[in-house]
């Protein structure tokens, strides 16, 4: 990713948060294409960002988040 020059830290936290923000809903919305419920969390838990309904479906979700490191991280 390209540097950035943001005019403010501000502007550079909001910029990380909107970031943050939009991957974690990606992330959502490939696991609904799965068929695994789950939502996101609320209040800055300390469990993570997205709250997986069954736990069952806990192994899938791995398998999905390295195949989403692997593609977008080299």
């Amino acid at each position: 990713m390209p540097k950035k020059d943001f005019e403010t830290d501000e502007d550079r936290m909001i910029y990380n948060l909107v970031v943050h923000r939009d991957m974690i809903n990606w992330v959502i919305e490939q696991m609904a294409k799965e068929g695994i419920p789950c939502e996101r969390t609320k209040g800055n838990s300390p469990k993570g960002d997205i709250l997986i309904i069954k736990p069952e479906d806990a192994s899938r979700v791995k398998d999905i988040i390295r195949h989403i490191q692997s593609k977008y991280n080299g």
